[in-house]
């Protein structure tokens, strides 16, 4: 059995019309439309479902065959049912109250999402945020509709359309007590003489060696964790030190290490923050109510105290 139906919504809104005019000529000055568009729409339904659903009187217009009858009011659920599903389109495309689904990659989420719901809930209050925290799959989400949009680093937007918010300029981090970058930045070559400590991401870490490799710096031993304040807690051991794209809001750690951002010395390329979505997607108002919050709080911000 095909999928395919064969007819459409204005083909049963002609026959419902007609029927209940009882005349093709009435019903064709009532949808603004030919007299004969109509005949013929009418006579192409017919054609299509397999069953004669009017009686063609000349004359003295039209009336309801058997088949006619009972379609009729199906059809009239039918047409019901369509403008039900277009008032609740307008309503999701026009309107900023209802949930909005959100993806978040999970290490940016805890430093922007709170400062994002209070000011969401200020400006929009009726604007329901639904997050999706995730280390990976975040282009995923997007592709399978479950999220409108993904806040994340241009690295990780896959093939999806990257809106940019901010440039982050790359940074060391390493144990407060580490005499080394005291006086000064460092390059990459000598904060690769010790341990890289960073995110069990593949994509992250594939960012990261390009980066090394980008600056002619052979890749340093490796050591991952699924957590980014584990991750900052190793470097404040003394394991080695990480890479971010912001300094911290605080140097402490959870238990009780510090840490501190050390500048990159030499040329090596910003990455950016903002938000991914389907190349071909229309923003909701939702959407764009969400984005509009968003890029006003990494504004006033001025940074987004997250590690990549």
């Amino acid at each position: 059995m095909s999928d395919r139906l064969g007819f459409s919504l204005t083909q049963l809104r002609y026959f419902v019309v007609s029927a209940e005019l009882g005349n093709i000529t009435e019903a064709a000055e009532q949808l603004c439309a030919s007299q004969s568009t109509v005949s013929s729409a009418v006579m192409r339904l017919e054609r299509q479902l397999g069953v004669q659903l009017l009686l063609r009187h000349h004359a003295r217009g039209v009336t309801l065959t058997p088949s006619g009858r009972h379609l009729l009011r199906e059809a009239r659920a039918l047409l019901g049912q369509a403008r039900n599903l277009k008032a609740q389109g307008d309503a999701l495309a026009g309107d900023t109250a209802g949930r909005l689904d959100i993806g978040f990659f999970f290490s940016i989420a805890p430093f922007l999402l709170p400062l994002v719901r209070r000011m969401a809930e200020k400006r929009y209050a009726a604007l329901q945020l639904n997050v999706h925290e995730a280390s990976e799959k975040l282009v995923e989400l997007l592709q399978d509709g479950r999220c409108e949009l993904a806040v994340t680093y241009d690295f990780l937007s896959g093939g999806a359309r990257f809106h940019p918010l901010a440039d982050l300029p790359v940074h060391a981090l390493l144990a407060d007590g580490d005499p080394m970058g005291m006086t000064g930045s460092m390059a990459l070559d000598e904060l690769a003489a010790r341990p890289f400590v960073t995110l069990d991401v593949p994509a992250v870490l594939h960012h990261f060696e390009t980066m090394f490799a980008t600056a002619g710096v052979r890749m340093p031993q490796v050591i991952t964790t699924t957590s980014p304040e584990t991750m900052r807690g190793l470097v404040a051991a003394g394991s080695g030190f990480a890479l971010m794209y912001q300094r911290a809001a605080h140097a402490r750690t959870l238990d009780g290490g510090r840490v501190r951002s050390v500048e990159i010395a030499g040329e090596v390329p910003p990455s950016s923050l903002g938000v991914a979505m389907m190349p071909d997607l229309h923003l909701s108002s939702r959407g764009r109510a969400f984005l509009e919050v968003l890029s006003s709080v990494v504004s006033v911000s001025g940074r987004v105290n997250s590690t990549a």
